[in-house]
């Protein structure tokens, strides 16, 4: 695979957005990001000198979050959803992953989501591509719980109750005229020492509409630091604009099909940058992210930014709970594939696994 420009001189969007910059009294007065965190584990051994992210809140100024959005290429906002609406659809969620599977410790509470540590956790690597990347079948009862949970009613009235409250934030910040909650979304849990998401941007995943959506991830419950929530290279989005160009280019001569496709014959085994985080941040002289989340809270990311999942050692034993929601101002063009439920009959990125599961069932 051809590198994007050189790691030395990377292209800089936001040049004049890297200087110093005044923060608000109450962003700085949380502003960690110097503190001493735990050791961060990626899937190839630790991530060195990861700092923290410095968090807004919903009443920041609008301007302030603009700036940051467009300088930093990610906010993490506090307690922008009701916890206690996050809390209870982790217990429910789990409680239903659960059946048939053994994840949770016997005799603990689904809403604390404590692993059980006599299982094997290689069993709930995500399906799709982690499942094949890894080598393992993509079938079992984790991987035909973790495929129904998307279209679970109790999930879409969740993702409904949460897209209420961000659609109105987001889009003030991103000045949408109609900000719309893309009906395509994933849902994933990560158990203590599982495989994690490689490094990626995730407009390698919506190529066939601008670079204008807004992913929103949200943990759902609590995220020590160490508990496996997602980590992101420091003022990045510039490195993910330039892998994109390079790809543009190495794909020009594709139909329109495969140029648009995450896994066409350019890009590395699902649609991953590197495997090996803290190799990546080091090529790229650039600092890895994190925060220690907390129900309630959401993260905004460009589709451009770099990021990737960090590895799961939570002190608890806790299973991390997420939900990646995308945004868009509905009357722009975007990604028309993201109308569909993931793992739908209709889903075009999940193509093989709807064969799968005709075959199985």
């Amino acid at each position: 695979m051809a590198l994007a420009q050189a790691p030395g001189d990377p292209l800089n969007l936001e040049a004049g957005f890297q200087k110093a910059h005044h923060q608000p009294a109450e962003i700085q007065q949380h502003d960690m990001t110097n503190a001493k965190i735990p050791v961060l584990y990626g899937n190839d051994g630790e991530i060195e000198k990861a700092r923290l992210l410095t968090p807004v809140y919903p009443d920041t100024p609008v301007e302030e979050l603009k700036r940051r959005y467009r300088q930093d290429g990610v906010i993490w906002v506090k307690g922008l959803l009701n916890p206690d609406l996050v809390n209870d659809f982790r217990a429910d969620y789990l409680s239903m992953m659960d059946k048939g599977t053994d994840m949770l410790k016997p005799g603990t509470d689904p809403r604390e989501g404590i692993f059980n540590p006599e299982t094997d956790w290689r069993e709930f690597t995500l399906p799709g591509a982690p499942r094949v990347a890894a080598g393992l079948p993509d079938t079992g009862p984790f991987v035909e719980n973790a495929i129904r949970s998307h279209h679970w009613d109790r999930y879409q009235n969740f993702k409904q109750d949460a897209a209420n409250s961000i659609e109105p934030f987001i889009g003030n910040v991103l000045n949408f005229t109609k900000s719309w909650c893309l009906p395509r979304s994933l849902l994933r849990c990560a158990v203590p020492g599982g495989e994690i998401t490689p490094v990626h941007y995730d407009q390698i995943f919506l190529r066939a509409g601008p670079p204008t959506s807004v992913t929103a991830w949200v943990p759902i419950g609590d995220v020590e630091v160490e508990g496996g929530g997602l980590i992101y290279l420091e003022k990045a989005h510039d490195i993910g604009v330039s892998y994109e160009q390079s790809f543009s280019k190495m794909n020009a001569g594709l139909s329109d099909e495969e140029r648009m496709s995450a896994f066409n014959k350019n890009m590395e085994k699902g649609g991953w940058l590197d495997r090996n985080a803290s190799r990546f941040g080091d090529q790229w002289s650039r600092t890895w992210l994190v925060g220690e989340y907390e129900a309630g809270d959401v993260v905004f990311h460009t589709p451009h930014t770099i990021h990737a999942g960090a590895k799961n050692r939570s002190p608890k034993g806790r299973v991390r709970v997420s939900t990646d929601l995308r945004f868009v101002d509905k009357t722009k063009p975007y990604d028309e594939r993201w109308t569909f439920l993931a793992y739908s009959e209709n889903d075009p990125n999940v193509a093989r696994k709807t064969a799968l599961r005709k075959k199985v069932s």
